[in-house]
């Protein structure tokens, strides 16, 4: 007998959904006289229950009557990816299952044999269409009494029919198969894939691709004397120019590009670009303001920072990773404010350069007491200062017990004072809040403070931070800020730390990378013309720095008038302008690049157009001898999870369908991962392959997410296409140099094809091989069985075969006429 639960015992859901296929059953019998219900009636009396209430299914993860094809699915179970669908039959037809079939896996060709098993056979066929059309695996038919599961859609090349099914030949077989059923038709079951172990189906994964067969992958590329010096007189005087102390102002005034305004070379609309931020001002309720206007830095900010202090809370600089938000804060205390901050104490924390995060606020405190020695020659720990700071306590320690020591044993009351003082100094945190209350009465200046960096960190450290930065507001007389990036805010502020608090936001968006390139290329340029070097010049390098003047007089031409060159850098930074510039300093030393034509021509004809396929070998390539996408900022659309050609066209087609519908409705450009899944699986793709490609669109920056109030429901998370995505679908994949690089790293299913795809060094061999792997994507297309789409690859192959046609041009005209 059961031993009856606690009035404190909370079911687990397999418990409950045992007891709720007990009590169906003793319903059934109850009503056994009434096995003539139609199908209908069959679906709302049992199915429904054996649904919910049995495998707990949540309603709100139901769809009834889904449209597919010709006809209609009963239930399709699943949010955001359709998990398995159900077709509900009359009560009463019973499935003809052959004699003494027991509880368990059967083969699907012994059930239906013969006349007496063309029912069942008919109705898995319906279902078959119906997976087919929905791109769902596990499918289950069920009359209310007998339930057969079985794959209807599958992807290992085994027909269906041809497979194995889970049968429970009635509902009491159900029930002492519980663990079975429950391990196998649960949301949990099928999103661990039990299924596929119970029929034994074998999941096969994609071909390797033939960088798993190339010795040595990926390779370094050799550099020559003049690549190798180019590039470390690049990164000096693109990159490192920017940390020399003796030139920060002139760095600061000539290179900044205030952010706000809209490049003119993004492959998404202008409409998502304007509405970066307004998901926070939209649902939030804060007030975010952008940081600078066209007149400079906003008037809110330089008010905000004067009274910040008194309002004892502290400002957040919003903005994504690589915007600009350090330079910003360099130039408003160097150029823009640079008055205030000449009359106030400035203590600026670097968390980008620290090694560990475990003891923040011990970090902070110790680089406060060392910036103020070191920057303002203020010693707090100085016996005279440290006097003035406690002065108030000595004079309550001369009032107490050990005060009267003073005029009877002096030595005795020095002492005791010093030890009063030391355990004073020793409390290190409020030492430094005492010294800077002081400082500010009387020396009568502002300390600001900016915790900066935390940003390229994850957000639990970012949120540990801002708790941080909140505690020196309210208890430091000091002005903070904090730089957080912007899905963090939005995150924590619904349902984190931040969502206690109420900070000021000020908001930075990029630049225009086309104008903080030419900036910063000139600068580097004046440099090198006017002095020839730099403090922090490297000892040892022999390159004649003419070579680099004249490779950055090429890029600054080029970052004025080479409109698809700035069109590929600005897209693939995506809005990080670290990125940009680590894009321009990889160009000069690539090894990818003959340089010394680029020169050579440059001082022959006095300018030098940089084609887009030079620059972005440079990108696609890095240091390796092949193209690695565990490197390279530049993704591969065409990779593949399984051994389905079609799946080769998944992630541009996700893409497309993001960028589309996102600019055509939706705020901010987001569209729900439930429309993203309901696209792809009508196309026929498996909620695996739909997820995979998701997974890497987010991981290559292709895409950006959000959850809608940070719900941990799947129907919560939204897509958003980013510059990245949209320039590698729309433009990338119709360059021979990017189908060139990927097709090491893309799995061939046919084997013809694979034989033929081979390692290949000369531009002749390449091209050819580029010609083989377009016309194998031209057979893997057709399989794709839909109209009106919003990306298609006939289009696409047209413009690639008409490059690999003008590069095949150079190599063999010959061949290539």
């Amino acid at each position: 007998m059961r031993r009856p639960l606690g009035s404190d015992h909370v079911p687990s859901e397999y418990d409950s959904g045992k007891a709720a296929l007990d009590a169906l059953i003793e319903w059934a019998d109850a009503n056994i006289t009434e096995r003539s219900r139609n199908e209908a009636t069959t679906r709302l009396h049992v199915v429904d229950v054996l649904v919910n209430d049995v495998l707990r299914w949540r309603r709100a993860e139901m769809q009834a009557e889904e449209p597919a094809g010709s006809g209609r699915i009963d239930y399709s179970l699943g949010r955001p990816a359709t998990l398995l669908i159900v077709e509900a039959k009359r009560e009463g037809q019973y499935f003809s299952l052959p004699a003494g079939t027991r509880t368990g896996v059967h083969g699907i060709d012994s059930l239906v044999s013969g006349a007496e098993g063309r029912s069942l056979r008919d109705a898995l066929e319906q279902v078959m269409r119906y997976a087919s059309h929905k791109g769902v695996g596990p499918a289950a038919i069920t009359n209310g009494h007998q339930l057969v599961v079985f794959l209807a859609a599958r992807t290992d090349g085994i027909p269906p029919l041809a497979g194995h099914a889970l049968v429970f030949p009635s509902i009491e077989d159900m029930s002492s198969g519980f663990r079975k059923l429950w391990d196998n038709l649960s949301r949990a079951g099928l999103e661990q894939r039990t299924l596929y172990q119970t029929l034994r189906s074998v999941q096969v994964r994609a071909p390797e691709p033939l960088s798993a067969h190339l010795p040595n992958y990926p390779g370094t590329r050799r550099r020559n004397s003049l690549q190798a010096g180019l590039d470390i007189l690049a990164e000096l005087f693109l990159e490192d120019v920017a940390r020399l102390e003796e030139l920060r102002f002139d760095f600061l005034r000539d290179c900044y590009a205030g952010s706000g305004a809209l490049s003119q070379y993004a492959e998404i609309s202008k409409r998502i670009l304007q509405t970066r931020y307004a998901l926070l001002n939209k649902e939030g309720g804060e007030r975010l303001t952008p940081a600078t206007g066209k007149k400079g830095i906003a008037p809110e900010l330089t008010q905000d920072m004067l009274a910040a202090a008194a309002s004892r809370r502290p400002i957040v600089l919003l903005g994504d990773v690589g915007v600009g938000k350090t330079t910003f804060i360099q130039r408003l205390v160097h150029v823009d404010a640079r008055e205030i901050f000449a009359a106030s104490y400035t203590i600026y924390i670097d968390f980008g350069s620290t090694v560990t995060l475990g003891r923040l606020g011990s970090f902070v405190v110790e680089e406060g007491i060392r910036q103020l020695w070191e920057r303002y020659d203020l010693d707090i720990e100085d016996a005279d200062f440290v006097e003035a700071v406690h002065g108030p306590s000595l004079r309550a320690f001369d009032r107490g017990v050990m005060g009267r020591m003073k005029d009877v044993d002096q030595v005795t009351y020095e002492r005791e004072r010093i030890g009063f003082l030391q355990r004073k100094v020793g409390d290190r945190p409020a030492h430094l809040k005492a010294s800077l209350e002081y400082l500010r009465s009387t020396r009568k200046r502002q300390v600001v403070v900016f915790l900066d960096n935390i940003d390229q960190r994850g957000s639990e450290d970012q949120e540990q931070v801002f708790l941080i930065a909140n505690e020196l507001a309210s208890t430091w007389p000091a002005t903070v800020f904090v730089t957080l990036r912007p899905e963090t805010f939005y995150k924590s502020s619904r349902a984190g730390v931040l969502s206690g608090y109420q900070p000021r936001v000020f908001t930075i968006s990029p630049p225009r990378c086309d104008i903080m390139l030419q900036r910063r290329v000139d600068f580097a340029l004046r440099q090198i013309k006017e002095t020839g070097r730099l403090g922090s010049y490297p000892m040892g390098v022999t390159v004649d720095s003419a070579s680099l003047a004249g490779f950055l007089e090429i890029l600054s031409d080029n970052f004025r008038r080479n409109g698809p060159l700035l069109r590929l850098v600005d897209n693939v930074a995506g809005g990080n302008m670290r990125m940009a510039l680590k894009f321009v300093t990889d160009f000069i030393g690539s090894g990818h690049v003959n340089t010394q034509r680029m020169l050579d021509v440059y001082e022959n004809q006095g300018e030098y157009t940089i084609p887009v396929h030079e620059f972005l070998r440079a990108l696609l390539y890095g240091d390796g001898e092949y193209y690695d996408p565990e490197s390279s900022p530049i993704a591969n659309l065409m990779n593949i999870s399984y051994p389905d050609g079609r799946e080769h066209f998944l992630l541009p087609l996700l893409l497309a369908y993001a960028q589309t519908a996102g600019e055509r409705l939706r705020d901010e450009g987001y569209v729900a991962v439930n429309e993203l899944f309901t696209f792809a699986q009508h196309l026929g793709f498996e909620p695996d392959q739909i997820s995979s490609a998701l997974d890497r669109a987010v991981r290559s920056r292709l895409c950006l997410t959000r959850r809608q109030n940070y719900s941990e429901q799947g129907h919560s998370l939204y897509y958003r296409i980013t510059t990245v995505g949209a320039y590698t679908t729309r433009v990338l994949l119709a360059y021979f140099a990017y189908i060139d690089a990927i097709v090491v790293d893309t799995p061939i299913v046919e084997e013809g094809y694979r034989n033929i795809i081979a390692d290949a060094h000369s531009l002749t061999d390449r091209v050819t091989r580029a010609e083989y792997f377009r016309l194998y994507l031209d057979r893997q297309w057709p399989k794709i069985k839909a109209a009106d789409l919003p990306w298609m690859w006939p289009g696409n192959s047209s413009k690639l075969a008409e490059d690999i046609r003008k590069v095949g041009h150079i190599a063999d005209p010959s061949t290539w006429a």
